[in-house]
């Protein structure tokens, strides 16, 4: 059991920066603005990132992010608590009253631990909602995973035959090159040390190198048990790697977007229902981001926008993330949603990937 001290400075450390940066919740887009809508009762509060148990690296930073329903125009604050210490607020965060509103606010982690996030919305009466998540911090040494950086260091633990993750099954690359292992070093899942161990490489082990990854740091191998990645600096290759194909383990695709109700009506929210399938090699650690955003035809001009989060995906895998949107301007003309997708590891995916769903006229609706 870890003693308090770390947390206690890893607190310390988040009030401060607080303080100095002026760190505040962010406010989302608005996803429904009907200010119409009868409010009672005591408002919801849904955390939608990070997902209950979900393991972060220490060093990542985290974004923190909750709808809050049953909103209305007295909500006097929104806070977000780590282990009961503020590390962010937004007072009178519904100016508009809208009965749904979004918040975020990143958390850059620092110490390993246990610990618990909480989002309370409080209204002027006093009352409040509050909603927490547990989440845990771990090091590269908890997670068993070695340090293949710059300084060359491999995982010292042995992992028996039986309890050995099987290698994926070698594919048809037609450019490949000799390489001799020059330390002691981990093979992966993926180009990256938060990838799965799949075994390690000896010393002066003959390897074949098939590909590397976009940044060239880390090179696809063919070895006795099917393929791998291994760091690029623990290798003496023999040839041109820059004539390497360059590819990626994760490979994301939206394969739908679903919107209920469609078309979209003025001022009335639709769930948008997005998709996403890995279609790689590898599990993706640390899930992704995805934000849908209402846009009119003839400008691309955004009109509405909200983000949500999705978690690791297996290969092969699919998983179905949803948000909501609401419109309010420029009805009676064409208009579609857009749709970036980003993965937290792939570099292929840095910028995002933008789909469309199909066009559709925005209804009049309660629209004046």
């Amino acid at each position: 059991m870890k003693s308090d001290q770390p947390r206690l400075l890893c607190l310390m450390w988040l009030w401060i920066l607080t303080l100095l940066c002026g760190c505040s919740l962010t406010a989302a887009p608005r996803g429904d603005i009907d200010a119409a809508a009868v409010i009672e009762g005591p408002p919801v509060v849904r955390i939608l990132s990070p997902l209950p148990n979900q393991t972060f690296m220490a060093g990542a930073a985290v974004m923190i992010q909750a709808r809050v329903e049953n909103a209305g125009p007295d909500l006097a604050r929104v806070s977000v608590l780590l282990d009961d210490a503020l590390v962010g607020e937004e007072p009178n965060p519904n100016e508009i009253g809208a009965a749904m509103f979004s918040v975020k606010i990143d958390w850059p982690t620092s110490n390993p631990g246990q610990y618990e996030i909480a989002v309370l919305a409080e209204r002027g009466d006093g009352s409040l909602t509050r909603e927490t998540v547990a989440v845990s911090v771990v090091d590269q040494a908890e997670l068993g995973l070695g340090d293949d950086s710059g300084e060359q260091n491999a995982d010292a633990a042995d992992a028996s035959e039986s309890s050995r993750p099987t290698a994926p099954p070698p594919t048809d690359i037609p450019t490949t090159l000799r390489a001799r292992v020059t330390t002691v070093s981990n093979l992966r899942e993926g180009p990256g040390t938060q990838f799965a161990l799949v075994e390690r490489a000896e010393v002066d082990q003959e390897i074949e190198l098939v590909a590397a990854n976009p940044a060239g740091d880390w090179y696809k191998i063919r070895h006795a048990r099917g393929e791998a990645w291994i760091y690029a600096e623990l290798v003496s290759a023999r040839g041109d790697v820059d004539s390497l194909p360059r590819v990626s383990p994760v490979n994301l695709i939206v394969t739908d977007i679903a919107i209920d109700p469609h078309p979209l009506v003025c001022q009335q929210t639709s769930e948008i229902q997005v998709t996403v399938k890995n279609e790689g090699t590898a599990a993706l650690p640390g899930g992704g981001w995805i934000k849908a955003e209402a846009v009119l035809k003839s400008s691309e001009e955004i009109l509405e926008a909200a983000e949500t989060v999705f978690p690791s995906i297996a290969p092969g895998g699919e998983y179905t993330a949803r948000t909501e949107l609401a419109v309010s301007l420029h009805y009676n003309e064409t208009q579609r949603i857009r749709v970036t997708l980003r993965s937290l590891v792939d570099e292929s995916s840095e910028g995002g990937e933008i789909f469309y769903a199909e066009e559709y006229v925005l209804q009049q609706g309660s629209c004046p």
